[in-house]
């Protein structure tokens, strides 16, 4: 069972566009007391042009890593995503898919470029404000 004061989260965006990004969204978060279900950790290995993996998922293949963070975002209190100059990749727009349709909260401190997403993402300054905005809503305590 969950304790009532854990925020719980997962992270998505490019890992291959901007990892020194994405790695300092995962300490921003992990800073403020997030549980990040999904990725566990940012050491990511290159295995082929398309999809990164973590060293523990090196012998995984690609639907079941998107299986696992997909499982996750089920668990999850909010999605966060991390885009490099407004971009989206295919992975990240399923799993924002996936997120809307279990009305999880998606929060992202930039602007995406695609005037669809804009829709469904909120932008925030920071992953603090992300929770005090969970918390003013009573989604979280």
């Amino acid at each position: 069972m969950q304790h009532p004061d854990i925020i719980r989260c997962v992270l998505s965006g490019s890992f291959r566009n901007d990892s020194f990004g994405l790695e300092k969204a995962y300490l921003e978060l992990a800073t403020c007391g997030c549980q990040v279900l999904s990725p566990h950790r940012m050491q990511f290995i290159e295995k082929d042009n398309e999809f990164m993996r973590d060293k523990a998922e090196n012998n995984l293949d690609e639907k079941t890593i998107e299986m696992h963070h997909l499982t996750s975002i089920q668990q999850a209190d909010f999605l966060w995503i991390h885009m490099k100059d407004g971009y989206i990749g295919r992975s990240t727009a399923l799993e924002i898919g996936y997120a809307l349709s279990l009305n999880r909260p998606i929060f992202a401190s930039s602007e995406p470029t695609e005037t669809l997403f804009k829709q469904f993402i909120i932008i925030v300054p920071s992953v603090f404000e992300a929770i005090q905005h969970l918390r003013n809503l009573h989604y979280i305590k």
